[in-house]
């Protein structure tokens, strides 16, 4: 019976994948029509290697090294390039098409959006060094101090939009250090909901984005900013809740990654994924939407 429950799960994963590969295969070759004409050259083709780079934060493993393991052993039918190849080959390739991860996202991300009038932008510190590495190492490009709370962060901030079924519609990568209403309006620039032709109308966030010149601004782009919890009716609690899973189920905060350019690439790697996570379990194969990590396990 044991055996028979594993079949049928390993079955499920293996469905999940090539629905996973298929949707990417099919957008990338829309942003990136010649990527065919050197696909003989590459053991891998970039579609390949962005549905793994993905399956790998679906799966939650972050060293490259046990998940081409892993994908050697069990998924070898379904990517014959994965056999033999080194992890350093693997990451480069991912890096080097990391430019393409928002594009696809963005392909789907329409899709998803629930109540377009209304937003939610949110924020998180995420550390990249403990203090004793950063008195080591000299630092990390693009992180800084921090006071937060009754102690000091050395890292990053990450500024997030979020739709009210917590659907990441933009975000941005800044030093610990930047405060939340400067990146405000290039989020919503960026999710391409602000304008006569588009239906945002209310933005939600916390006191920190409570800013007279912010409020201005927003209102004349016909958005209402809100940010006493009182007149929200609970709905800023999504982008908690999806901040939340991002950093338990995806890892956001531990990655481990030594170099920006890493950092910028399994963040977005993390985001990419959990929104296509969305997409396959609640459009494409009528899974519960709680049930996201159960798939790829």
């Amino acid at each position: 019976m044991a055996h028979e429950h594993l079949t049928r799960r390993f079955a499920r994963t293996e469905e999940a994948i090539i629905t996973l590969f298929c949707l990417v295969d099919d957008a990338y070759h829309h942003l990136n029509p010649r990527a065919r004409c050197y696909e003989s050259l590459k053991r891998l083709s970039d579609s390949e290697v962005i549905a793994l780079a993905l399956f790998a934060q679906l799966r939650g493993i972050e060293s490259e090294r046990s998940f081409l393991r892993d994908a050697e052993r069990f998924f070898s039918h379904l990517f014959p390039g994965v056999v033999g190849l080194h992890p350093s080959s693997f990451n480069r390739r991912v890096r080097k098409l990391r430019r393409f991860l928002e594009p696809l996202r963005q392909d789907i991300v329409s899709e998803l959006v629930g109540e377009p009038e209304t937003l939610i932008v949110d924020s998180t510190l995420l550390s990249v060094l403990h203090p004793r590495q950063v008195k080591q190492s000299g630092g990390f490009q693009g992180a800084a101090w921090v006071r937060w709370g009754s102690f000091s962060v050395y890292g990053v901030k990450l500024h997030l939009l979020c739709s009210t079924n917590r659907v990441p519609l933009s975000y941005e990568l800044t030093a610990a250090n930047v405060a939340e209403v400067r990146l405000t309006e290039e989020l919503l620039v960026e999710a391409d909901l602000v304008g006569e032709d588009h239906s945002a109308r209310r933005l939600l966030g916390d006191l920190a984005y409570r800013s007279e010149r912010l409020g201005e601004a927003l209102a004349d782009l016909g958005i209402l900013l809100v940010t006493e919890r009182s007149k929200q009716g609970g709905k800023r609690q999504q982008v908690e809740i999806c901040l939340a899973s991002l950093k338990r189920v995806f890892g956001i905060g531990e990655t481990l990654a030594t170099t920006l350019v890493g950092l910028v690439t399994r963040i977005a790697a993390k985001i990419t994924a959990y929104t296509y996570a969305f997409f396959l379990v609640n459009r494409r194969l009528g899974r519960p939407q709680g049930q996201i990590k159960e798939l790829w396990a």
